[in-house]
């Protein structure tokens, strides 16, 4: 169920990296970018233990099906709804998720 949300999220991640410099990043840029992986990464256990509600579950994929479709102006939109519905829940990855959307943007 959750499949496409990480396919959609390691790319967008896979994309970001490479933005900012991939392996010959300056150490702003890398830890920048081991910072997304750690924050990806906690997402993803959320989703692979079913640890994640499902309306930001719902929202999650609605956002990666706008970044398939390289509509980043609704990504963030829906980035924004989960900041104002699920912050609780989400408040560790939705920032970095912002992030990766703006730099791939």
């Amino acid at each position: 169920h959750q499949k496409p949300v990480i396919t959609t999220l390691t790319r967008l991640f896979n994309e970001t990296s490479q933005a900012l410099g991939g392996a010959r990043a300056n150490p702003v840029k890398k830890r920048e970018i081991e910072d997304n992986s750690k924050k990806i990464g906690a997402l993803f256990a959320k989703l692979n233990s079913g640890d994640i509600s499902k309306n930001a579950s719902d929202k999650l994929i609605q956002l990666c099906q706008a970044l398939d479709n390289n509509d980043f102006g609704t990504a963030l939109q829906i980035q924004v709804l989960l900041t104002t519905s699920e912050w609780d829940e989400c408040n560790f990855w939705l920032a970095t998720l912002k992030r990766m959307i703006k730099t791939r943007q």
